[in-house]
């Protein structure tokens, strides 16, 4: 089951506001096939996992036992249910790490599939299967999978008041840059855009720019910054229905009830962001943290000392993983309860 976990992981953001899933299929101890769901719109997991397997191999099927971190679907959509094709396939053994939380599946392709004289095992590595699509059952709530990003001084400061100030080193930055081109969007509030004036670029990896948002309310931003003006798309969040001059080729969306940030979630998420990550400022990140409108934390911890400035955020949650980057340590958290 973790090798249908790690096969999972490979999609990336490509799956949109579907499930990362991976599949697996064994023979006498010995994986004869496997797969994972690559990209929206593409084949499943098990569709894979049971293609792919090699044609002097093909006879085993029937006597192998398919392995999926998700239960298989029984709806037709962008491709046929996969349930059918297990049936097909002559698989009589099938073991799932979690129920899938559609609604229009959930526990419906387990009862197909036992009404057709397969076994089915599951809860295998639940816990492990459920992380593993927070992201998708953020999305079936119509808002996107939000992570909170901040950088913290040893002494648990996030910055001083009106001037920026750089915590984390270039490793932890090149990371950082990594995580955009993994996130459809990134979202700073109006103080962090003025005064840090970023780019909220990949520019240090491959890959593709997430698209931008401000929260800014006025629609009172220094158009003179890089998130006016350097030729990259950002949506300004604003409560002000104020149109744009013909020389800023800038995407508005307009909100006009900012204090429902829930509302502005599922704005963002019309837009087609299944993962937006927020990356400040203090104000804007305590902000999610009190609506408990939040999924995943990244908080890197320096080494630096600042003695005095803006407190850091407090996320309350459980620590799931911890990594080193030199001098930089960087801790992943969930919330305590699933939202």
């Amino acid at each position: 089951m973790r090798h249908c976990f790690t096969l999972a992981e490979t999609s990336k953001n490509k799956v949109k506001s579907n499930p990362k899933v991976g599949s697996v299929l064994v023979y006498n101890d010995k994986v004869i096939g496997h797969g994972c769901y690559a990209y929206f719109g593409g084949d499943h997991a098990e569709r894979n996992a049971i293609s792919n397997v090699k044609a002097e191999n093909r006879h085993l099927i029937k006597d192998a036992t398919l392995y999926v971190s998700l239960e298989p679907c029984c709806v037709y959509g962008k491709t046929p249910p996969c349930s059918e094709m297990i049936v097909k396939s002559g698989i009589k053994n099938v073991v799932i790490s979690t129920t899938d939380p559609n609604p229009s599946i959930n526990g419906n392709s387990r009862k197909f599939l036992e009404s057709h004289g397969i076994k089915i095992t599951s809860g295998i590595l639940e816990k492990e299967g459920l992380d593993l699509i927070r992201p998708f059952k953020a999305n079936l709530d119509q808002i996107p999978y939000v992570i909170l990003k901040f950088a913290q001084s040893a002494d648990g400061y996030f910055g001083k008041r009106g001037k920026q100030v750089w915590l984390s080193n270039e490793f932890s930055k090149t990371l950082v840059h990594k995580w955009r081109a993994e996130v459809d969007g990134i979202l700073v509030g109006f103080h962090t855009a003025n005064i840090d004036n970023p780019s909220l670029t990949t520019r240090l990896v491959p890959g593709k720019n997430p698209l931008r948002f401000v929260l800014d309310k006025e629609l009172n931003s220094n158009r003179e910054i890089n998130l006016w003006c350097d030729g990259f798309p950002t949506v300004f969040i604003s409560g002000v229905n104020q149109s744009l001059d013909d020389d800023l080729k800038q995407n508005l969306c307009i909100v006009y009830e900012m204090d429902k940030l829930l509302d502005v979630l599922r704005e963002i998420y019309k837009l087609g962001i299944c993962t937006l990550m927020i990356e400040g400022g203090a104000n804007t990140l305590k902000w999610f943290i009190e609506q408990q409108l939040w999924h995943e934390a990244r908080i890197i911890s320096s080494s630096k000392v600042l003695y005095s400035g803006i407190r850091a955020p407090y996320v309350k949650g459980y620590k799931f993983q911890r990594q080193y980057l030199l001098s930089d340590t960087i801790d992943y958290i969930y919330p305590s309860e699933a939202l």
